[in-house]
């Protein structure tokens, strides 16, 4: 009996001993994250926005200005971007609303293909990262100036994320199980072979299958759907697989391989927040879009008005809606080219045409135009309560240099 009761009591100390081990550990790790610090917006008077410009050479709005000091409690945003193809260029790119209140997340896609408003021979946003670097930038400064151009506030965070460090993840995980919609092959350069059907998939395998382009009747914004079921596969597993204890080595692997303004810290308490949400509860969208042809070259037009009611029913970490006002965005109207706020290079944009007006004619061109072409007027809708006053600043005199299409499109 006496025996038993030492064994017992050996036991009792023991267990205790692990007990306060884990709550060491635990509450060690929660002094350790850390959500990431918040830089407050100025403060903006309630003035009236100024005038919008009538002629080309009028100066830019600075569009993206926060519009309103008040924010949702427990929010932050993220611009995650992706290079699909080695070349540089971001061909995913996401801006994400993390609810650490109410336990959502939402992501949305932004079409790499989609048209900015610049001077630039190519238009297309997945450009700007690469030609920023090529121009002695950084990327992600531009990148994330023209993004929030488009959705009308800045972003918190950031990150550029390298593909080799999503291999990395994927497979601490076990990999994913996933239903790959069709067979996948591509031998010039990284090797794909995807077989159609319900299968684990590897990092590598994974990684494929987001690169891969073939095969959509939709093109590229087929594959967006593809990556959004990829990716909230891997969110619903990694949840229900209760990954807690790789959520170190989770925020370490990106933390090293990602251009990011986010600490190992910051990385560990967004996956902590993932983790206490439903799988119903994290949701991918891609935005409103009208595929179309200029100069020879595929580009996406976000649908205006719907774009701007999936913003602020999304991702918007303010209480203010953003309206128009709020936006430097190229869209499409009653079959023309129109843009919330100066169009340049107007003769670019004019639809059906093959070259562009030689350099030195170009400016009289667009006087002229300007005289003779009716403005595109948006579509009526019920005035907005609050606007943003805007900040003019000199327009940009340098553009950046851009890659051929060829250069970029490596899974065509």
């Amino acid at each position: 009996m006496r025996d038993k009761k030492k064994v017992l009591k050996i036991a009792g100390i023991s267990l205790g001993a692990l007990a306060l081990t884990a709550a060491l550990a635990v509450g060690g790790y929660l002094l350790w994250e850390r959500a990431p610090e918040i830089e407050p917006g100025p403060i903006v008077a309630e003035t009236e926005a100024s005038p919008r410009p009538t002629s080309l050479g009028a100066a830019q709005e600075d569009k993206g200005t926060p519009f309103d000091t008040q924010r949702k409690d427990g929010v932050y945003t993220i611009l995650l971007a992706g290079n699909d193809d080695g070349t540089g260029n971001t061909d995913t790119i996401m801006v994400g609303k993390i609810d650490t209140v109410r336990h959502t997340i939402d992501f949305v896609s932004i079409p790499r293909d989609t048209i900015i408003n610049v001077e630039w021979d190519n238009r297309k946003l997945n450009s700007v990262y690469w030609g920023s670097i090529n121009n002695g930038g950084n990327g992600i400064d531009d990148l994330r100036s023209h993004v929030k151009k488009l959705i009308g506030f800045d972003v918190d965070c950031y990150a550029v994320v390298d593909l080799e460090s999503v291999i990395e993840v994927v497979d601490l995980m076990g990999g994913v199980y996933f239903d790959v919609p069709f067979e996948m092959n591509y031998d010039d350069g990284p090797v794909i072979h995807l077989q159609p059907g319900y299968q684990l998939l590897s990092g590598y395998d994974a990684i494929g299958l987001c690169r891969y382009r073939a095969g959509y009747v939709n093109g590229d914004l087929e594959r967006i759907e593809v990556q959004h079921q990829l990716l909230k596969a891997a969110a619903e597993q990694f949840i229900s697989l209760g990954n807690i204890p790789n959520i170190g080595k989770v925020a370490k692997i990106l933390a090293e391989n990602t251009d990011t303004n986010l600490s190992a810290a910051n990385i560990a308490y967004f996956i902590r927040q993932a983790l206490m949400c439903n799988t119903e509860d994290i949701n991918f969208y891609t935005a409103p879009n009208t595929p179309q042809d200029v100069q020879q070259l595929s580009y996406t037009f976000l649908d205006l008005y719907n774009w701007i009611d999936l913003v602020n029913s999304t991702i918007n970490p303010y209480t203010t809606p953003v309206s128009e006002g709020n936006l430097d965005l190229v869209y499409l109207h009653n079959g023309a080219v129109s843009c919330t706020t100066v169009l340049n290079g107007a003769y670019y944009y004019q639809l059906g045409q093959q070259e562009s007006a030689p350099a030195q004619e170009q400016p009289a061109e667009l006087a002229a135009q300007s005289e003779t072409l009716p403005e595109a007027q948006p579509e009526v809708r019920e005035p907005e309560t609050v606007q943003m006053p805007t900040v003019t600043t000199a327009p940009v005199t340098k553009p950046l240099p851009s890659p051929s299409d060829e250069d970029w499109l490596t899974f065509e």
